[in-house]
């Protein structure tokens, strides 16, 4: 999944350059390691979180380290996570991965209940009762219900979601 998660920091041997206090592999508070064919997987868990990496084959644990970084679409989302990289190497608070944000968070929980939902066979009312309670479903006539329109989204995004559109929450999204 390196390839659609824009967390994922890729890091392979540094250029032969002046470095003020090179940071090494060993270096790095690894929770987690796990071969590939891409490279050695490493978990380095912070107080806000994971932080995914692969270091390249030919990496040596005593070897400096530099971050590689395609030039993409997709190289501010990894500048991001190199920066959380960096900061927790430092001893620095590291900020939340901000590629979600706690109302979509909600959204997506939702989403998945409402497409649960109605693989269950349970109708649209039904659905909006569990996820938005039985009284507010009822002050409402069904049929002209916002909610109702909220649930048919719900249900609609949440198979989107599932046919493969949850790639898009490892990506920041971006304005034009």
């Amino acid at each position: 999944m390196p390839e659609t998660d824009t967390s994922v920091l890729h890091v392979g041997p540094a250029p032969k350059l002046p470095q003020t206090g090179p940071v090494v592999l060993g270096d790095l508070d690894v929770e987690l390691r796990q071969a590939s064919a891409e490279g050695l997987h490493i978990s380095v868990f912070t107080e806000s979180g994971r932080l995914h990496l692969i270091a390249l084959t030919g990496l040596g644990p005593g070897q400096p380290i530099a971050a590689v970084i395609p030039i993409d679409a997709q190289s501010l989302d990894r500048i991001q996570a190199l920066t959380r990289l960096w900061r927790q190497l430092h001893g620095l608070p590291v900020p939340k991965d901000t590629r979600i944000t706690a109302q979509q968070r909600r959204r997506l929980k939702n989403m998945l209940r409402a497409a649960d939902g109605r693989m269950q066979n349970a109708d649209y009312r039904d659905i909006a009762e569990a996820i938005f309670g039985v009284e507010r479903v009822a002050s409402d006539p069904w049929k002209s219900s916002a909610l109702r329109d909220a649930v048919l989204d719900l249900v609609k995004d949440g198979f989107a979601m599932i046919d493969g559109g949850y790639r898009k929450l490892l990506r920041h999204r971006r304005r034009s």
